[in-house]
């Protein structure tokens, strides 16, 4: 069984060994480029250098998957540029192993890589860039200077002018309770809101009751039962919210769409794009690779003076921005998520195809 698969063993471990390895540099460059951002801020906390490795760790598993599907293209003609300058690609074709063969063979790896992004995505990086989200938070010495945020909660719109301590503080907290999406019901204000013991518990509280013959003027809560804000929020949930675009995995994500009284920030029609774009991931890794496959075709006495690297370089970039486009225009509502996603895949699929078919005729 070993020497049927010989060659996807070989082919799957010279591409995993390059894509990781272009994978890592990319992360280490962005790394780099990042803590320069953000050094400044961390000192001025006096953090000090755990305070910048802490940092860093938190911050690697995005970096890392974002620079993934790059590193696959970059990785898939490098190796396979090597291949085809030292022979070894002509030998393979002598051997009777087309374009489609190479496609076939190095398929498995494509997807395990793919697979693995998918983990970084819905899994390991929502919750590193939380812990970072939470770490920022308890160690800002100045959160009255943060921004406000507002997020929905059943018919409830909550309105929050910051939070500290980690989410387990809200400063200014105001709740529009709605009969229904254009009525007004009351309106609840709290200076501030504690957790503890798995509940909020409010201050300095009043509320708007807005009726037929009552009077609009705050009313001040003084009973220990209005006091308490019945809420299933936690001060994780209130640090995710209280960060823009902070990613999240596909089971919240999910719960969001699907149950009412799970609070949520983000547009429904990003959430939806989010979920089709998480989805197919490893068809993205595939398209790099069918992307890549035309280097095989460099002429040997071309060598390294052969444009075919850029150009399928170029093909690649090309598929990232206009994938990103798309993207954008689902998560702005202007194209349903399957459209917003699906398509890019299907044309450079099948635009790529079309090339490899017209060199392997020509060649």
């Amino acid at each position: 069984m070993f020497r049927r698969h010989q060659l996807i063993i070989y082919l799957s471990l010279r591409l995993l060994s390059i894509v990781l390895g272009t994978a890592i540099l990319l992360t280490i460059i962005m790394e780099a480029l990042t803590l320069l951002e953000q050094m400044s801020p961390i000192l001025a906390r006096h953090l000090g250098w755990i305070g910048i490795a802490h940092y860093m760790g938190l911050r690697l598993p995005l970096l890392f998957s974002s620079v993934l599907p790059l590193s696959m293209l970059i990785g898939t003609i490098v190796m396979l540029t090597r291949l085809t300058l030292n022979n070894e690609v002509t030998i393979f074709k002598a051997a009777g192993l087309s374009s489609l063969g190479f496609i076939t063979k190095l398929l498995p790896a494509a997807i395990l890589l793919g697979v693995i992004c998918f983990i970084f995505h819905d899994q390991i990086t929502p919750k590193s860039e939380l812990n970072l989200a939470i770490w920022w938070n308890k160690t800002d010495p100045t959160p009255e200077k943060g921004k406000g945020f507002y997020f929905y909660q059943n018919l409830d719109i909550v309105s929050v002018d910051y939070i500290a301590y980690g989410g387990n503080t809200i400063k200014g907290l105001t709740i529009y309770k709605r009969k229904d999406l254009s009525h007004l019901d009351s309106i609840l204000t709290a200076e501030t809101a504690q957790y503890s013991n798995k509940r909020w518990l409010l201050s300095n509280a009043k509320i708007l009751l807005i009726a037929p013959g009552v009077p609009l003027e705050f009313t001040n809560l003084t009973k220990p039962e209005e006091m308490i804000w019945e809420t299933p929020l936690t001060p994780r949930t209130l640090i995710g919210l209280s960060v823009p675009a902070l990613p999240q995995s596909l089971h919240i994500m999910l719960k969001q769409l699907s149950n009412a009284a799970e609070p949520f920030r983000i547009p429904t029609n990003t959430i939806k794009t989010t979920i089709w774009a998480r989805l197919f991931i490893p068809f993205m890794f595939i398209v790099m690779l069918i992307i890549a496959i035309p280097v095989t075709s460099i002429p040997p006495r071309a060598g390294l003076k052969s444009w075919l690297p850029v150009y399928c370089l170029g093909a690649g970039l090309l598929f990232i921005i206009f994938q990103e486009v798309l993207r954008a225009l689902g998560k702005a509502g202007t194209l349903p998520a399957p459209i917003a996603v699906i398509p890019s895949l299907l044309i450079f699929i099948l635009a790529a195809s079309a090339i490899i078919l017209m060199i392997e005729e020509k060649t």
